[in-house]
């Protein structure tokens, strides 16, 4: 992403709502599953890959107002398409 030529206006902020669960032990064998609501909020750009902004934006859980900054394009890293992306060795 350039932040020179791509403005914000270019850009849309979307949301995805994943859970993280635990299983619990409940008594006489019986388990209980507790779930929690995780929201990730996503960068979507034209020509651009998506790239989550959820670390680096303000967002007001009982509003679910988002405070997004001005500096955004320049604070985001570089993200590249599932097709370059390689896989480190370890």
């Amino acid at each position: 992403m350039s932040g020179s030529t791509e403005s914000r206006q270019e850009c849309q902020i979307a949301e995805i709502l994943q859970f993280s669960c635990e299983v619990q032990p409940k008594g006489r064998g019986f388990q209980q599953i507790h779930c929690f609501p995780v929201p990730r909020l996503l960068m979507l750009c034209q020509g651009h890959p998506a790239v989550e902004i959820t670390r680096v934006v303000k967002m007001d859980p009982a509003t679910g107002e988002v405070n997004v900054p001005p500096d955004i394009l320049q604070r985001l890293p570089k993200a590249k398409e599932w097709k370059h992306a390689t896989r480190s060795r370890s």
